[in-house]
């Protein structure tokens, strides 16, 4: 086995040739990695002038004096082969050494087992567990399997809607009922979605800061969404759900003419008869409607005083990589729920995906928590509801390559 480094476009036209790799093992993230102080490099793990093996790895400094090596989302190669694993990851701990590196990290996206849409495992499902043991008999040590949210790590949970070879009427139908309900009031109450230019994130950082106060989290800086932006350029797309401040108010004027209509006819017909049950029913839903219409027609008019022909209802951005798109931050002004602008955005989206055809449509990260009273469990079942499936990867690896000087950082440290 060989290690060959190659440069960047080689590794593009490595990545062109093959079906699937993540976005995070992309030239445009190791761009963006660079540009935060990493050194970037490009390897392949040859054998008979065969590429058996592939890696975009990311070195930083560690303790001044050594180093630390990430290879985000881990290896493009074939983990059931556990001979390839094995001496892929013997030329890669040597080569590690020879460069003064303490020790690696990767986090491949590989399944642990099958999962299903309530994150249950599937009984007779798929399982990957011969990849774990495989790292681990080539020298990996998996970190602790954890639950929850933590930042300084890439998603162990996400949640994956498979679109392949689906109608969007599909797609449509396989939503639960109330997911279904809310797209279609969001249509029907005038919200809309259009693209965000670049200049105009700012809105998107706007509503994900809403979000964050509402929740108690940390939130992404305006550079970070600019960045992601700058570095994946046509990859990544950045929509807004908005009332349509205008179309909703003429809705609500029309609305309220049509109640007040049927309200005098059902009236004019109650004074030639009286006992009309029909009329009478007319009379009771027409001015229900009435008085709902006019509640809003005041509500419409202090919007309209406060914003311009655009509300802002939710935003965020999207990454569209090698057939799969990726959700992966927004935000939404909880003071305006009732108009779902989540659920419209979220389904114009998937629409989208489906249209360009794509075959997944990740919504990314979950905290794998799947009880109501626990961390996470709102954004689990609001995109359960659009159908997707819970996956849970295998976890982080770590590749001591100086054992006694990773054993005192450790300690220091507490990694493993």
């Amino acid at each position: 086995m060989q290690l060959r480094s190659i440069d960047e476009n080689k590794y593009q036209a490595y990545l062109d040739s093959i079906e699937y790799a993540d976005f995070l093992q992309s030239v445009e993230q190791s761009n963006k990695l660079k540009s935060n102080g990493w050194q970037v490099e490009y390897l392949q793990f040859v054998e008979n002038d065969v590429v058996k093996a592939s890696a975009m790895i990311g070195i930083i400094p560690l303790m001044k004096v050594f180093k630390y090596c990430y290879v985000p989302r881990g290896f493009i190669m074939d983990y059931h082969d556990k001979d390839l694993v094995s001496s892929v990851t013997k030329v890669f701990k040597e080569y590690l050494n020879s460069k003064g590196i303490v020790y690696a990290e990767m986090d491949p996206a590989i399944q642990l087992q099958q999962r299903n849409q309530d994150g249950d495992i599937v009984e007779g499902g798929f399982n990957n567990f011969d990849v774990v043991e495989n790292l681990k008999s080539s020298g990996f040590l998996q970190l602790p399997l954890k639950t929850g949210y933590d930042l300084s790590k890439e998603c162990r949970f996400v949640s994956v809607l498979d679109v392949k070879d689906k109608t969007a009427d599909e797609v449509f139908k396989g939503f639960i009922s109330k997911t279904r309900h809310n797209i279609k009031n969001a249509l029907k109450n005038s919200v809309k979605i259009r693209e965000l230019s670049r200049d105009e994130l700012s809105i998107l950082k706007e509503l994900v800061n809403m979000s964050g106060e509402k929740q108690n989290y940390d939130t992404f800086t305006l550079e970070f969404f600019e960045n992601e932006y700058d570095h994946f350029k046509q990859n990544v797309k950045a929509y807004m759900a908005y009332l349509d401040v205008n179309e909703y108010v003429s809705n609500i004027e029309d609305g309220i003419k049509k109640e007040t209509e049927t309200i005098e006819r059902a009236n004019e017909t109650l004074k030639e008869n009286p006992y009309s049950k029909n009329s009478q029913n007319r009379l009771k839903i027409a001015t229900k409607n009435l008085e709902s219409l006019q509640k809003r027609q005041e509500e419409a008019k202090e919007i309209k005083s406060n914003c311009s022909d655009e509300l802002p209802l939710a935003a965020a951005m999207f990454l569209f990589y090698k057939g799969e798109v990726y959700y992966l931050s927004s935000g939404s002004n909880e003071r305006y729920k009732k108009f779902k602008g989540p659920y419209a955005l979220q389904w114009y989206i998937i629409q989208k995906t489906i249209e360009e055809g794509n075959h997944t449509y990740n919504f990314y990260g979950i905290s794998g928590l799947f009880k109501p009273e626990e961390e996470g469990y709102g954004v689990f079942d609001f995109k359960r509801g659009f159908n997707a499936v819970v996956h849970e990867y295998i976890g982080n690896f770590i590749l001591p390559c100086k054992p006694f000087i990773f054993k005192i950082y450790n300690n220091l440290k507490h990694i493993c």
